[in-house]
């Protein structure tokens, strides 16, 4: 009860470099600064109950999630539904959550583990965590709207839309740029 998790994500669309490969350096370099980031929001956050911030801070729970997966599905020519493609998530999630756990262990030898460490299961293993949790697959549908990318790890379920009654009732148009980018190539 009254446990928290801070929520961030990555943009993995923008992690596929010009020649169709995945900068895997850089979206390390990226993991261990959102959980750096992640971890200082445990502490800077207003909680709206007394009861959610002790929770919160003796677990330091933290979800680093991603956004863009069709997006960099479609930059490297991966089919979304092929075993490729899923092949592909083991080894990008896999990655993720490898590098979470690999930053969390550094910023425990700086700032200490958990409070919560004390009995639980990574004290069991030897192994010392800064946060109880790190990754999670959250749907982020504002932010990837915002950053125009897909949401989570959703298919594209349209290359173009309208969005009504946004602000003031405005209408928006949007065409997916990956799509533009191909129709335009194509002559379309």
């Amino acid at each position: 009860p009254y446990e928290s998790c801070n929520l961030g994500s990555i943009n993995l669309a923008r992690f596929v470099c010009s020649d169709d490969k995945i900068d895997w350096e850089r979206l390390g370099l990226v993991v261990h600064q959102a959980v750096h980031y992640l971890d200082n929001v445990v502490d800077a956050n207003c909680y709206p109950l007394p009861e959610i911030e002790e929770m919160t801070l003796k677990t330091r729970k933290i979800g680093l999630g991603v956004m863009g997966w069709a997006e960099m599905l479609i930059k490297l020519g991966i089919a979304y539904d092929s075993e490729e493609a899923v092949a592909l998530a083991e080894d990008v999630m896999g990655f993720i959550q490898r590098e979470s756990k690999t930053a969390s262990a550094k910023l425990a030898e700086v700032r200490g583990v958990f409070p919560a460490y004390p009995g639980s299961s990574f004290e069991e293993e030897g192994l010392i965590q800064r946060n109880a949790t790190t990754t999670t697959i959250a749907p982020t549908g504002t932010i990837s709207i915002i950053t125009n990318t897909s949401g989570g790890i959703e298919p594209l379920f349209s290359v173009g839309l309208t969005r009504t009654n946004v602000l003031d009732g405005d209408k928006m148009v949007e065409i997916n740029d990956l799509f533009k980018e191909q129709a335009t190539k194509r002559g379309l």
